[in-house]
């Protein structure tokens, strides 16, 4: 048996901190279906995640979002569009580039998925007094701060590339 899996916490956790590791694992599982609804695998669906976020990235951006090679982007855009959920389009300024976004559709039966958890969950926040929700806000901002110097960490060990910055 390694060290790892003999790792246990120093003492029970709180019940908010039992919560937010079912947060995560939900959401691998909510990950999976939609990856599996969209016919898109692990890989192209991380594409999408990305171009939902930003509506519209260079493939080299992309490339470094997904940390893959240029030539591993162009397949993953390749198979996008191919799937009709996202579009290349000419750069603005400069016709020698492209730019990829999502499709309309694809944002659509994206949206009409996750929609309701994220208004169920807008609702129970704003049921709360202004006090209330400020603790709320303070301790997911926590819970955000915590994972970002997780990443960090992980990533300077693992001496991969550091992610590109998110826009919260």
């Amino acid at each position: 048996m390694d060290d790892a899996s003999r790792w246990r916490p120093p003492a029970p956790m709180h019940r908010a901190s039992v919560l937010i590791r079912e947060i995560l694992v939900l959401n691998e599982v909510m990950e999976f279906m939609m990856r599996r609804q969209m016919d898109l695998n692990e890989t192209d669906f991380q594409a999408m995640q990305h171009l939902l976020k930003q509506r519209s990235m260079s493939p080299g951006e992309l490339a470094q979002a997904l940390h893959l090679t240029a030539a591993a982007t162009t397949t993953v855009i390749d198979r996008l569009v191919a799937k009709g959920h996202a579009e290349r389009t000419p750069h603005p300024t400069d016709r020698r580039r492209w730019q990829i976004s999502p499709s309309e559709d694809s944002i659509r039966r994206t949206m009409e998925k996750i929609m309701p958890m994220i208004l169920e969950v807008d609702s129970k926040v704003r049921s709360y007094d202004d006090d209330g929700q400020r603790v709320i806000v303070d301790f997911l901002d926590s819970v955000v701060s915590s994972m970002n110097h997780r990443v960090a960490v992980l990533e300077q060990q693992t001496g991969e590339p550091p992610a590109p910055p998110s826009d919260n």
